[in-house]
């Protein structure tokens, strides 16, 4: 983990001293007054991004209380892809350096058939919720557009995995019907994030971030029905993910 804060240190104060030698931030003062300069991105404090990309878990094998991963055909390589929505918050007080707050959503989803008489279709529904405090390295403008970053944060994971099943049976007319059980597994746990990027500016007010990120967790027990269950291998939480969002400036 230090490595890599060290590493990305190092890419940031490469690219800021490459932007140093550019056009870079003009007078405070005429960026404020006229919102179409773009090279002023950092006239702001406030920074509000939302964002909407794809994750791939990188969790290969489950434990055998999750066994819907292991005993369907092709299931577990379907749940290892996902829609990420983020919402980052940042208050810039430096002109390279924010801090902040991060809530990130994952979610995989996947419908089967067992091939069981007695079962209809089942479904499971795996939903990694994320919030915690950020820390942001920043360039100065390059080329008047393009602004780049790195990000860390650590905070609190939700992990919750929710398997639904319809059971096939008979009324007491004897007519077929078909009733609806599920299991919800959760846990809370440690969970941290790193993330790099570029942003585009199209004026003082608004940009266009691109990022690609790593989520890390695991979880060795899970809690269903009232009761906490142990499990045999810890289920890994991590993933790797590709956003695009809109960062609005206040």
């Amino acid at each position: 983990m230090k490595k890599i804060l060290v590493a990305i240190a190092a890419v940031v104060c490469a690219l800021n001293l490459n932007a140093q030698n550019q056009q870079g931030c003009k007078n405070q003062q005429n960026c404020q007054n006229d919102s179409t300069k773009t090279n002023c991105c950092m006239t702001s404090p406030h920074h509000f991004t939302m964002s909407l990309g794809y994750g791939f878990s990188l969790s290969g094998d489950h434990d055998n209380l999750l066994q819907n991963y292991n005993t369907v055909e092709n299931h577990n390589s379907k749940m290892r892809h996902g829609i990420d929505y983020r919402l980052d918050y940042e208050y810039n007080f430096h002109k390279n350096f924010a801090a902040g707050a991060v809530f990130n959503m994952y979610n995989a989803f996947d419908s089967y058939y067992e091939g069981d008489k007695m079962l209809g279709s089942s479904s499971d529904d795996r939903w990694i919720f994320f919030v915690g405090p950020s820390f942001t390295a920043h360039t100065n403008v390059i080329s008047e557009h393009y602004v780049f970053f790195a990000k860390a944060t650590a905070g609190l994971m939700n992990f919750r995995n929710v398997q639904r099943c319809l059971v096939n049976s008979t009324d007491i007319m004897g007519n077929p019907s078909q009733s609806m059980v599920g299991t919800t597994y959760k846990r809370y746990t440690f969970g941290y994030g790193l993330s790099a990027g570029a942003s585009y500016i199209f004026n003082k007010y608004l940009s266009l971030d691109c990022s690609i990120g790593y989520m890390g967790g695991n979880v060795s027990k899970v809690k269903a029905n009232d009761k906490t269950f142990e499990l045999e291998e810890n289920e890994d939480l991590s993933r790797f993910n590709i956003n695009v969002g809109v960062k609005i400036k206040l």
